[in-house]
């Protein structure tokens, strides 16, 4: 895809035409990237521990192993709708009355979630009048779910402490059965080639092959709503690997996360800010560290590789041990104004083209 047109996408829907679904997805996303990445990196800092930063080989998904979870880092899980939850789907999210966001229930969640009322506009995703109640939300365990139930409204907080209960070999199947590696059982090949599938299927959803936790529930979340056909996003914030994963309906896999960038990296972004109008790089930087070395938000676009596409695989021992994502896309991320403390132009872009993971 072209620099202009992918960046045309990148910036948020203006005007009374937007579409109220991706502007709560943009604004919730631009939330999670001061929330989840830049406050966690001054937790660290807090604490006096080094930020976990991956290095470019440990990008692609599937390529190495967490580390075990960070503490410091702010996690989030959140469900975004098109249209009320369908109802072929109720009995794999657990969406009940006693779990609908309102003040008695989040008491009775969680003790310390300190809310008297809870007025609409806080459930609205597309205004930063909810940031304060997602702040209050997003530590409660499970996930969030927003929904779009009238039309022509932007989606609402609707449900907290949402689990999503699925089989892991039922999920397994299902999607090895649509890419061909298996004809009807599971075990039909036996439980090597099992084993060999289910690292696959999360790394099909961009995550590692020993996932477990959020990770897996991200992922069968996203399987059962793209069976469903409805539009969605799935946010993830992990802790094991300090980045965003958004899952959605569509074929990219987006994460984002914060990198370090060494003295030609830093050269680079300069040249590239100028390139597109910016007087510096600095509404593209988050601060510099005690090197001077900038640190930025980043972003990287994943496409399912061959071998995560098709059917009837007579190769299938050979494609289970290749990449099944790969990079088509990266990028650096503005920083939020709400980060910044300032506007850094309307003007500019929101995201430059940076190649990072990839060779040069």
């Amino acid at each position: 895809m072209s620099d202009i047109s992918e960046l045309q996408r990148l910036t948020p829907a203006q005007g009374p035409t937007q579409d109220l679904f991706v502007a709560a997805r943009d604004r919730l996303t631009e939330f999670l990237l001061g929330y989840s990445l830049i406050e966690s990196y001054f937790a660290f800092v807090r604490a006096r521990k080094p930020y976990p930063f991956l290095p470019r080989t440990s990008i692609v998904p599937g390529s190495a192993v967490p580390r075990g979870e960070q503490r410091h880092q702010a996690t989030a899980f959140v469900i975004l709708l098109d249209e009320p939850m369908p109802e072929s789907l109720i009995k794999h999210f657990r969406l009940r009355k006693s779990n609908r966001v309102t003040a008695q229930n989040l008491r009775n969640l969680c003790s310390d979630v300190a809310i008297e009322q809870i007025e609409p506009q806080q459930l609205d995703l597309a205004s930063n009048e909810s940031d304060e109640l997602l702040r209050k939300l997003l530590p409660i365990d499970y996930a969030l779910l927003a929904e779009r139930t009238t039309p022509g409204t932007a989606p609402q907080l609707s449900h907290a402490h949402v689990k999503i209960e699925r089989l892991t070999d039922n999920a397994i199947r299902d999607l090895a059965m649509d890419l061909g590696y298996i004809e009807r059982r599971l075990f039909e090949r036996g439980e090597d080639y099992v084993d060999a599938l289910e690292a696959k299927y999360y790394e099909y959803y961009g995550f590692p092959a020993n996932a477990s936790g959020r990770k897996s529930a991200a992922a069968m979340a996203a399987q059962l709503l793209t069976t469903a056909g409805t539009r969605f996003t799935v946010m993830l914030a992990n802790q094991d690997d300090c980045r965003i994963t958004l899952l959605d309906d569509g074929q990219i896999i987006t994460q984002y996360l914060l990198i370090r960038l060494d003295r030609d990296d830093a050269a680079r972004l300069v040249r590239s800010a100028k390139a597109f109008g910016a007087t510096d790089e600095a509404p593209y930087v988050v601060l510099r560290d005690a090197r001077d070395a900038p640190i930025v938000l980043y972003r990287v676009d994943f496409a399912r590789a061959a071998p995560a596409r098709g059917h009837m695989r007579s190769d299938a021992d050979r494609m289970l041990r290749q990449p099944w994502l790969e990079i088509v896309d990266e990028w650096i991320v503005k920083v939020p104004v709400a980060e910044s403390g300032e506007d850094p132009g309307t003007d500019l872009p929101a995201a430059l083209p940076f190649v990072w993971a990839r060779p040069l």
